[in-house]
């Protein structure tokens, strides 16, 4: 591929931003993790919003059911498709390898457009499923902040305030595990999972516990539902500073060369 700019240095690498495909198998080989982020938001929407869709119904999974399910639909998603694309699945954790400068913009830019298609995509699909069960499922399936966020624009930041220090969490975990060479890969997936179950099971009825502002706006878009959306980007800020973090402080030397 050909650079667009010349590669800023960073430490001891140097980091090409804007990237050309300049062959037809380059082109492919930067479509296919894309579409495999499409396809990975998209069924991860899908699941963990079915699981929220069925607990409305009554299946009685409860608040650590849900959790779990959308825990390990989560990491299986992430570990499956870690080999093809990295297993983004969020754009929190793309937009920390653009702060930890391992991603080029361009690229990320690409890869949240086909994150926020696959949300699109498996909101529309929960319609298409549960029709006949619900009246308006991509509404039963939207996320949005509890009472004790709602009231005032303090409480709800606060709310934006809280998922953003979870994506942080979780991003790190992703570094820690799935990004840094020290890290026990085959156990990446499950090590975010477990991020994402703990987190929900505090954080679920105050915030809905994203971590993940596709997710949300999968199902807002389709719904037309943008309750509390706005806040859901400060996840974002998380990200930024938790790929800032390992990037100056945890990476090893050996994995900065």
């Amino acid at each position: 591929m050909a650079a667009i700019f010349p590669p800023i240095k960073w430490g001891t690498r140097e980091v090409n931003w804007t990237w050309v495909p300049e062959t037809a198998d380059e082109l492919a080989s930067t479509y296919r993790p894309l579409f495999a982020e499409m396809l990975g938001t998209l069924a991860f929407v899908f699941v963990a919003g079915s699981i929220m869709i069925v607990e409305s119904e009554g299946a009685g999974l409860g608040l650590l059911g849900m959790a779990l399910a959308t825990a390990i639909t989560y990491a299986i998603i992430v570990s499956a498709l870690y080999p093809v694309s990295g297993g983004h699945i969020n754009p929190a954790v793309t937009v920390a390898h653009v702060a930890a400068r391992r991603m080029p913009p361009s690229i990320a830019i690409l890869y949240v457009v086909a994150q926020f298609a696959g949300a699109i995509l498996g909101a529309l699909l929960l319609g298409l499923i549960f029709r006949d069960v619900v009246a308006d499922a991509a509404r039963t399936a939207t996320l949005s902040f509890g009472d004790a966020y709602h009231g005032t624009w303090s409480a709800i930041f606060t709310g934006g305030f809280l998922e953003a220090i979870l994506t942080f969490v979780l991003v790190l975990a992703y570094f820690g595990t799935l990004v840094d060479r020290r890290g026990n890969r085959s156990l990446g997936g499950f090590g975010v999972g477990l991020v994402l179950m703990v987190s929900m099971l505090f954080a679920f009825p105050l915030t809905g516990a994203a971590l993940n502002v596709a997710r949300v706006f999968g199902t807002a878009t389709v719904a037309n539902h943008w309750s509390d959306f706005g806040m859901y980007w400060l996840g974002l800020v998380g990200a930024v500073v938790a790929g800032l973090v390992y990037e100056h402080i945890l990476a090893s030397r050996e994995d900065e060369a």
